[in-house]
C-alpha cells in the first residue's frame, strides 16, 4: 500500500509537491501565509466549503466492490431510523483495509485539507463501507455528523444504479461523483442528507475525521 497503487497518480504527486510548502507553513507557526499549493490545480470547488477530488483509481473501486458484494452489511441500531444505512464498519470486519485507509488519511488527505483550512484533521471517528439502496426503506434526513470535523464520502460504483447523490441544506442536490472521485465538505456545521436510490445498489467508501489536537482541548479544559 505504501506504492500508493489505489490512490490517483495526478492527485498523489501534486501532494508530494505540496508538502513542502505545508511544512514550510507549519514551521512558521502561521506567521506567514499559506500560498496556493499544486494540489489545488486538482481540487474543485463545487459550493463554499464544499470539494471534490479524483483519489482512486477506478480499478481499486472496482476490485473492492467485487469484494464486498457478498459481504454482509448491517444498520447501526443505535442511530436514528432516518439514517440507518446499511454499512461495514472497517476496523471491526476489514481492519486491514481499515490499515491501508489510515495511511492515506494521513498522507493524502490531510496534506488536501490542511491546503484548504489550514486545519490537521487526520484523526479517524470511523471509515465504513455503506450500501445505499433505498426502495424500501427510509429515504434518509438532513443532520449533522456530530462525530467528525470532516467527511469524506468516495463512490465505488457510479453509473450501476439509479438516483443516489448528496443534498446540502444550503446549496442543493450534487450527482452522484464519478467512481472514485471523494467529496470532502466540513460535516460538523453543514447538514446534508444521502439522496434515496431507485434501483440498484450505490457503494459508497466514507471517512469521519476529525482534529485530534481541538478535542484534547477541550477534554483538558473541562469544557462541553
Amino acid at each position: 500500500m505504501r506504492s500508493h497503487w489505489c490512490v490517483n497518480q495526478n492527485t498523489y504527486d501534486l501532494v508530494q509537491e505540496s508538502m513542502p510548502m505545508i511544512t514550510k507553513f507549519n514551521a512558521g507557526f502561521g506567521t506567514q501565509k499559506l500560498d496556493k499549493t499544486p494540489v489545488q490545480k486538482i481540487v474543485k470547488k463545487i459550493h463554499p466549503e464544499i470539494y471534490k477530488v479524483p483519489l482512486f483509481r477506478r480499478q481499486f473501486c472496482k476490485m473492492l466492490v467485487d469484494e464486498i458484494k457478498s459481504m454482509n452489511f448491517e444498520t447501526n441500531k443505535t442511530e436514528d431510523k432516518l439514517r440507518q444505512i446499511p454499512e461495514i464498519v472497517l476496523h471491526e470486519k476489514m481492519p486491514e483495509l481499515h490499515r491501508n485507509m489510515w495511511y492515506i488519511v494521513q498522507t493524502v488527505l490531510n496534506p488536501i485539507f490542511f491546503t484548504l483550512w489550514q486545519r490537521h484533521c487526520a484523526s479517524i471517528g470511523s471509515i465504513q463501507l455503506a450500501n445505499y439502496n433505498l426502495k424500501d426503506k427510509s429515504q434518509g434526513a438532513f443532520h449533522h455528523d456530530d462525530s467528525s470535523d470532516i467527511t469524506v464520502v468516495v463512490p465505488l460504483n457510479t453509473g450501476d444504479y439509479k438516483g443516489g447523490g448528496t443534498e446540502f441544506h444550503n446549496y442543493g442536490k450534487i450527482d452522484p461523483l464519478p467512481t472514485g472521485h471523494a467529496l470532502m465538505f466540513p460535516s460538523f456545521h453543514m447538514m446534508h442528507k444521502g439522496l434515496p436510490v431507485e434501483s440498484g445498489d450505490r457503494y459508497l467508501l466514507v471517512f469521519w475525521l476529525y482534529d485530534r489536537a481541538r478535542v484534547e482541548y477541550l477534554h483538558q479544559n473541562g469544557l462541553p
